[in-house]
C-alpha cells in the first residue's frame, strides 16, 4: 500500500492512488469491449482491473476495515463481468 509518498499518510495516499487508477481502468473497459469489440483484449483487461480492485481492498482494510468490506459487492460484479465477457468472447470468436 506504500506506493506513494504525496501526504503525512503514504498509506492514504497509496490507497487513493491504487483507486484512481482501478476507476481509470473501469472506465475504459467498455471503450475496448464495446466500441472497439476487441472481446479477449476486454477479458485481459477486466483482470487486470480485478487484480487492482483486490489490492485496493487490502489498502482500504489497512486503513478503515469497513471500506474494504464495501468493496466486496464491486469486487464480485467484476468477477461476474469477467465470466460474461470470456462467455461472449468464447462463443464468438
Amino acid at each position: 500500500c506504500y506506493l506513494i509518498y504525496i501526504s503525512d499518510s503514504p498509506s492514504k495516499s497509496g490507497a487513493l492512488l491504487l483507486y484512481g487508477v482501478q476507476l481509470l481502468i473501469n472506465v475504459l473497459w467498455p471503450v475496448i469491449f464495446f466500441n472497439f469489440q476487441m472481446r479477449l483484449f476486454a477479458f485481459i483487461w477486466l483482470v487486470l482491473l480485478l487484480l487492482l480492485i483486490i489490492a485496493m481492498i487490502a489498502c482500504f482494510k489497512k486503513i478503515r476495515p469497513a471500506a474494504a468490506w464495501l468493496q466486496i459487492p464491486y469486487l464480485l460484479w467484476i468477477i461476474y463481468a469477467g465470466y460474461l465477457n470470456l462467455g461472449i468472447y468464447l462463443l464468438n470468436r
